[in-house]
């Protein structure tokens, strides 16, 4: 990264985005007509953390491939192909080779299937064709040799341990004659690679023999080679600027690409070959996504790292639509776009070799798929532009769905922050947009929710005048709240299946949402295992009471108790991930808590009686006299409160979180933008509704 991109950027800002860089901490500079670095794997242990072993590129009219390091930066020879696979030289495993392709493939996808990386590396052995199904790349021998076990254990392979450690059979005159004096060597069963080492400014050819793990295995190595292909006075390999050619089948036997197997002390930068008014690459291990610019790839704290240096504008394209669809009105594209490059702009060297990560830590980028017109149009008729207060660059701050009014900073972390302050927010469009469920009584008394394109009306009506109707489908799934991504399955109903509807009920939506119901015991273990404090009061699986008892400016969650004891959190806006079960938590702490099993009844003389009350048991009487359990052996029945108005309850005690909002709700809301535009406000108007006291400027 050159001096000037370091100065435009500024100071780092942290992952914690405390009070100090909310109040701006560094002077801005021109954010237009610069490069920035997205990391699109890496691991620094803040932020965005993930890698891989290995990354695939892929372009249309090939690529060319520069290495930089301690000799330099010197451009690599075209190999050919338009895909090539890159892979750092250290310990990994060789976890089956075999001169069966099928054998081979089947080995791979047992890998795979158990969540461990396997590529099918093709190489020579005797004047016969092998596939190496190769795993991980790992710092040290020790490391490999733990792995090489669980990998053992998980598969019935015997996984063989392979180093970085090699000899060196001459130099050559072209990468033609390295590979003769490779197959030399292939055909009397020694490993080989034909090597490009940069030397005093230029690219030399050698052969390198070998990938072994010891001193002791290399001179065993050397005594083998030199009794199988002698001539050559055998040395140790000692080049720190180097790239070891191997080849890994891609899709099929008959389809290999390069493997670029290359020093931990060098960068390789990668750019496509032109092809056409718009050249992109491709990355197979980030969701086969393409994009602008060009590719960086290094080893960086240990792991191999893919950085995405692409100009500000081009990366803010497939911010922009990754954050929000095509076809949104105008004038919301263009306040998105602001609020990109503003988070761009003030994003400093966050990552050591990157400003940025392409996920939600900063701000999604999912490339240039996620173009079009409108979008590039939102990004140049707002080139330069970003959010200032006081003369220096503010928080870029968004998030999808504010529920109805903005967040004050001291519900999302605790302080406040000057330029952000409660706001209505019109976000209602996805529960106007949302399709309706209905929630329902079987004839057992068992309640839940059904789409409601799955049911037909009859037309009928019981006793208290709910609606009947009977299921459509076959093999309906009856579940615990209305939608199929966030509520467990209650049954299967089959066709004809009677029910009674007891109330509309939105899909979950941006907008509105609920999560639950939890028993006391789920409930307990949420808070048990994310409250933050680790000397924090331990919630009994018996749990009685979970309540709100302290609401910020906007009303949302600041405090919480759990059977009258505080729940830590390390932020208000800390809460929404407290309660999460599996891959499902809150989405904003614009919510409500609902006590199923806490309800009032009021008898003759005005005597009330609440429950759970001592142990007491709910039943229902008849004018005969006759006592029963409430809704016969079902935990759950219903409540009338009068006017149409149901509540379901339980006998026993259980949890129901209701909420609006989808995000911290600090800043603008995305929906909130659309419909501001859609009435008719300009995108500068629209941030500086969310916005107070700024102003937006190149």
């Amino acid at each position: 990264m050159d001096d000037m991109w370091k100065k435009w950027m500024g100071k780092v800002l942290s992952a914690g985005l405390v009070s100090a860089v909310l109040l701006g901490g560094y002077t801005p500079a021109d954010a237009a007509g610069k490069n920035i670095r997205v990391a699109l794997f890496v691991d620094t242990g803040q932020g965005y953390r993930g890698v891989v072993p290995a990354v695939t590129l892929t372009t249309e009219k090939g690529m060319e491939v520069t290495l930089s390091g301690p000799q330099g930066k010197e451009k690599l020879p075209s190999l050919g192909g338009e895909d090539a696979r890159f892979r750092v030289d250290e310990y990994h495993l060789i976890v089956a080779e075999t001169g069966d392709w099928n054998q081979a493939q089947r080995v791979a996808q047992q890998m795979s299937q158990r969540k461990y990386e396997g590529s099918i590396q093709v190489a020579k052995r005797g004047g016969q064709t092998v596939y190496q199904v190769v795993s991980g790349t790992y710092g040290s021998y020790q490391i490999a040799a733990n792995a090489a076990k669980t990998i053992a254990q998980a598969t019935g392979q015997q996984p063989a341990v392979k180093g970085p450690l090699r000899l060196e059979a001459g130099r050559y005159g072209s990468l033609k004659e390295a590979q003769s004096w490779q197959e030399v060597f292939a055909s009397s069963g020694i490993s080989a690679y034909p090597v490009l080492v940069a030397d005093n400014g230029k690219i030399a050819y050698a052969v390198w023999v070998g990938d072994e793990v010891s001193q002791d295995a290399l001179n065993a190595l050397a005594k083998k080679a030199s009794a199988e292909v002698p001539g050559f006075s055998y040395k140790q390999a000692s080049a720190q600027s180097y790239v070891v050619l191997k080849q890994d089948a891609f899709g099929s036997k008959n389809d290999t690409i390069w493997k670029y197997v290359f020093s931990p002390q060098v960068k390789l930068s990668v750019e496509p070959k032109k092809a056409g008014s718009t050249t992109v690459i491709g990355v197979v291990e980030r969701e086969q996504r393409t994009y602008r610019g060009e590719m960086e790839l290094s080893e960086y704290k240990g792991n191999l790292t893919l950085v995405n240096e692409v100009s500000m504008e081009e990366y803010l394209y497939g911010v922009v639509g990754s954050e929000m669809a095509p076809g949104w009105p105008i004038e919301a594209l263009k306040a998105q776009a602001v609020l990109a490059r503003t988070r761009a702009a003030g994003a400093g060297n966050k990552y050591g070799v990157a400003n940025v990560s392409d996920t939600v830590y900063e701000q999604a980028y999912y490339g240039y798929t996620k173009e079009s017109k409108d979008i590039r149009e939102a990004v140049d008729e707002t080139e330069g532009e970003v959010i200032y207060y006081k003369g220096k660059i503010a928080e870029s701050l968004f998030y999808s769905n504010a529920g109805g009014m903005t967040a004050d900073g001291t519900e999302v972390w605790g302080n406040p922050v000057p330029y952000l302050r409660p706001v209505m927010s019109d976000d209602t469009e996805p529960l106007e947009k949302a399709n309706i469920w209905y929630q329902v009584s079987l004839n057992d008394g068992t309640l839940g929710y059904i789409r409601s394109d799955l049911v037909k009306m009859t037309g009928g009506k019981n006793a208290m005048g709910l609606r009947q109707a009977v299921v459509s489908t076959s093999s309906t799934n009856l579940r615990s709240g209305p939608s199929t991504a966030y509520h467990r399955v209650l049954s299967t109903l089959p066709t004809g299946a009677e029910v009674t509807i007891v109330t509309d009920a939105p899909e979950e939506n941006a907008y509105s949402w609920t999560r639950g119901p939890y028993t006391p015991a789920e409930v307990a273990g949420m808070i048990n295992a994310n409250q933050t404090k680790s000397n924090a009061p331990r919630v009994s699986a018996s749990l009685e009471s979970l309540r709100v008892t302290e609401r910020g400016p906007s009303g949302r969650v600041v405090e919480m108790e759990a059977d009258g004891t505080r729940i830590a959190a390390s932020s208000p806006d800390a809460h929404r991930s407290i309660f999460t079960q599996g891959a499902s938590s809150l989405r904003s702490t614009l919510f409500d808590v609902e006590e199923m099993g806490t309800y009032t009844i009021l008898g003759a003389g005005g005597k009330r009686t609440t429950y759970p009350a001592g142990g007491r048991s709910l039943q229902a009487v008849g004018a005969d006299g006759y006592a029963d359990s409430a809704n016969g052996y079902s935990d759950e029945f219903l409540i009338y409160r009068g006017t149409d108005d149901w509540r379901v309850a339980s006998k026993t005690q259980k949890f129901l979180f209701k909420g609006t909002g989808y995000g911290h709700g600090l800043g603008v809301s995305q929906y909130g933008a659309k419909g501001m535009a859609q009435s008719g406000y300009d995108y500068k108007e629209i941030l500086q509704h969310y916005y107070q006291d700024v102003t937006i400027e190149e």
